[in-house]
């Protein structure tokens, strides 16, 4: 089982705050839904009380997690823009073929005249420019050549793969080792326990992807037809429609604190047809994803 407990090792938090004394640079290790697993190493004052903001804080969450979901695509570093307009890169965290999070850093304004086209995660938000302070703290954000940036998102894939992934690997396969007396337990759990929680760990990793009942059956060495029973038995509902009850949930979050068009959710999302997403993203929640993102943004200009 991949566990909480594998991601906050007092190694990996180690290696993390030396890259961060070392490079000067922010780190922290986020899971797949942007939520913070590790210290937050060398974090910028502004970066600080931007998170202290429970609206600023929800939109530096959305941009961590769509940063890191960028890096994953092509399992290479990343480099964008925040949604304040700092720049961050992401690397994504791979376990036994599973997504299970990424390790962020960053929070530098790049230096004067580098002349560089970086992706903005999500649209710059400049309404908190008009706290003063907020003003004043980014302004004192330390300014990185572009050169260094790249160097230090290179340097910290080579940490991700030759460090972090073997420690946690490590941690993986002691905790897969079940005493006789958790084993015992287990047994009285059900026989499929175990099983059952690995399918939704495949899910939850996989949501931006084609999900088939199939191969997820496959994935956990059971017969379709077995494991679709199965599935409804365990979460009361059939395979499809968990699925993309979870995509639903992921969708309501990227429409309230992202600015993706709808149909960058949609494809992020697995989805092939954006008029498919809207429909069934209608029928959970009575609304269009249209009309949600307005009425979330009347929200949040009132607030």
């Amino acid at each position: 089982m991949i566990s909480a407990s594998a991601l906050n090792s007092e190694l990996i938090n180690k290696i993390a705050q030396d890259f961060a004394q070392a490079t000067g640079l922010a780190v922290v290790v986020v899971n797949i839904h942007g939520e913070e697993i590790s210290e937050l190493f060398n974090f910028t004052p502004f970066c600080q009380l931007m998170r202290q903001n429970p609206q600023h804080s929800a939109r530096c969450r959305m941009s961590d997690r769509c940063g890191g979901f960028e890096s994953s695509k092509s399992n290479q570093p990343c480099i964008y823009r925040c949604h304040a307009g700092l720049t961050d890169f992401s690397i994504p965290l791979v376990i036994a073929g599973h997504l299970v999070g990424f390790v962020l850093c960053g929070q530098v304004r790049l230096r004067e005249g580098d002349d560089v086209e970086l992706i903005n995660i999500l649209n710059i938000d400049d309404r908190w420019q008009d706290d003063k302070t907020l003003m004043d703290e980014f302004l004192n954000v330390p300014e990185m050549d572009y050169s260094r940036v790249i160097a230090s998102a290179d340097l910290l894939k080579l940490i991700v793969e030759n460090c972090l992934k073997k420690q946690i690997n490590f941690v993986v396969i002691k905790d897969q080792q079940q005493s006789p007396e958790s084993a015992k337990n287990s047994r009285s759990q059900g026989p499929h326990d175990g099983k059952m929680k690995k399918a939704l760990r495949y899910i939850d990793a996989h949501l931006s992807d084609e999900l088939r009942l199939e191969d997820v059956a496959a994935h956990v060495y059971l017969s379709p037809y077995y494991f679709s029973k199965l599935f409804k038995k365990y979460q009361g509902i059939g395979f499809n429609a968990w699925v993309n009850s979870q995509r639903m949930a992921s969708a309501k979050e990227m429409l309230c604190h992202s600015d993706w068009s709808i149909a960058s959710i949609a494809r992020n999302l697995g989805f092939s047809q954006t008029s498919y997403f809207c429909k069934v993203f209608r029928q959970t929640y009575q609304v269009t994803p249209q009309v949600f993102r307005l009425q979330n943004n009347a929200n949040y200009d009132g607030d």
